[in-house]
């Protein structure tokens, strides 16, 4: 058990690898490239937009229904290297330093996915999103404006998280765990968006990607606290 505690002190002492720059530019391009397409696809390629805008369009709701899957993996991926960080799990496995590493990446590509799971349904005609309805909290009164606004919540949660990153000597460790322990929040709320704003729960293979992502992340959780608890003062 002292390990453990060693290695945590280890992984406090990490830097991202990737940096705070290169982050905000991945999600600002990330944006305005889903936006880009977006225009590019209704007024630039008439043969592919036809198929994309004809009488019944279902291009973008599949493309943001396939993009939000991706984004929650991601973040469960992200959940779980968090919890697996300073546990005996990760030293067998792959080690603090690189666990590390792909709790950031996978939270960095986790987000990056949820901007193009939400601005690409600006194309979709059948729910009509305004950019408004995209980026402010609860106001999808087209489509289960609550389960659609916990999954904004959850977006903006997980900003200060990510960036928390960059802060971390600033802040102390203490306060970058503190604040670390929202992406628990977060990711709870994207479990509750996916299961009742998705049009995909009724696949008994999604339920049980919920099921194995939600049980696996209190097993995770479980074996943590339990590991701090019997740690030797």
């Amino acid at each position: 058990m002292a390990n453990s505690i060693s290695n945590r002190a280890d992984v406090d002492s990490l830097e991202p690898t990737v940096s705070v720059t290169t982050v905000s530019l991945i999600l600002v391009t990330t944006g305005i490239g889903t936006i880009g397409a977006l225009w590019v696809l209704q007024s630039g390629l008439a043969g592919l937009s036809e198929s994309l805008l004809g009488p019944q369009p279902k291009a973008f709701w599949e493309l943001a229904r396939s993009s939000g899957l991706v984004a929650y993996w991601l973040m469960w991926m992200s959940v779980a290297f968090g919890l697996l960080i300073t546990n005996r799990m990760a030293r067998l496995w792959l080690g603090g330093p690189t666990v590390f590493d792909l709790h950031q990446f996978t939270s960095l590509l986790g987000v990056a996915f949820a901007l193009v799971h939400a601005f690409i349904l600006l194309g979709d005609r059948y729910i009509k999103y305004s950019p408004l309805q995209i980026v402010l909290p609860f106001a999808s009164v087209n489509y289960q404006p609550v389960w659609v606004g916990m999954g904004q919540i959850a977006f903006y949660i997980l900003m200060p998280v990510i960036f928390s990153f960059y802060a971390r000597q600033r802040i102390g460790a203490g306060t970058w765990r503190l604040i670390h322990g929202a992406s628990f929040l977060a990711f709870s709320l994207i479990t509750v968006h996916g299961l009742l704003a998705g049009s995909d729960t009724t696949n008994f293979a999604v339920l049980g990607m919920y099921a194995l992502t939600g049980l696996s992340v209190v097993f995770l959780t479980i074996y943590r606290l339990a590991t701090l608890a019997l740690a030797p003062a």
